[in-house]
């Protein structure tokens, strides 16, 4: 499944795209950055976005002038058994 991942300069930029995006009713949730997507410029953060909202969360990004770095689509990155030691 592939996912979408908006990466930012700095985790001011992310937060203010989350809000945006939580207002326009675009699901998306905080999350880190993946490894393979980080860039110099990436500051760790990022925010997911599942393929059937990319459109609209693109729409929102252009209609507010809303800044970031880049939009990266990656297989799941999401590991259900991470941090579960039993």
């Amino acid at each position: 499944m592939v996912r979408y991942y908006i990466l930012f300069e700095n985790y001011e930029q992310g937060l203010r795209l989350h809000e945006l995006l939580d207002g326009a009713g675009v699901m998306n949730r905080i999350a880190p950055a993946p490894a393979a997507a980080r860039g110099k410029l990436c500051c760790g953060m990022s925010l997911l976005v599942e393929a059937d909202a990319i459109d609209a969360a693109r729409d929102v990004i252009a209609r507010e002038g809303a800044a970031h770095h880049s939009i990266v689509p990656m297989e799941d990155q999401l590991r259900p058994k991470r941090d579960r030691y039993c």
